[in-house]
């Protein structure tokens, strides 16, 4: 829409277009013009261009739910191997444990074997997940004293 001068205000250059609404809708455009100061054509318009803005959205919505779906999943990508990554340097830290701790009782019968086992189950279970190298020599402390 081109602007022209008048009386030193800018004036925005109008179309003329007559439109027939519903009792209803003229209705809706008489109690809320007040929110365009008062003015049918101005409330109007903004109407329409706010209409025709969430239908653009709309389109364009698509797009924006894809690019979103790669971005997240390249980020759950990205946490999901770096996450097995550090399982597995756990899992070699235990096995390196486990290694060391066989070198030195390799006379276990399988029942003492199983016993242990059993033990560390259900200490893994009691505490969550959440274990210390403390707690379980006070632990094996008090079976030993008792």
């Amino acid at each position: 829409m081109a602007k022209t001068v008048r009386n030193g205000a800018p004036k925005i250059e109008r179309v003329r277009k007559t439109y027939a609404f519903t009792k209803r809708t003229a209705g809706l455009i008489e109690s809320h013009k007040y929110v365009a100061n008062d003015c049918e054509v101005d409330f109007i318009t903004a109407a329409v261009e706010n209409y025709c803005a969430d239908i653009d959205g709309e389109k364009n919505m698509d797009l924006l739910c894809d690019r979103m779906y790669k971005i997240v999943s390249a980020e759950v990508d990205s946490q999901s191997n770096r996450m097995a990554n550090m399982l597995f340097k756990i899992a070699v830290e235990l096995a390196i444990q486990n290694h060391m701790l066989a070198a030195g009782y390799v006379n276990l019968t399988d029942s003492e074997m199983r016993y242990i086992r059993n033990q560390a189950l259900n200490t893994v279970r009691k505490s969550h997940g959440f274990l210390s190298f403390e707690k379980a020599l006070e632990e094996e402390r008090a079976l030993s004293e008792g």
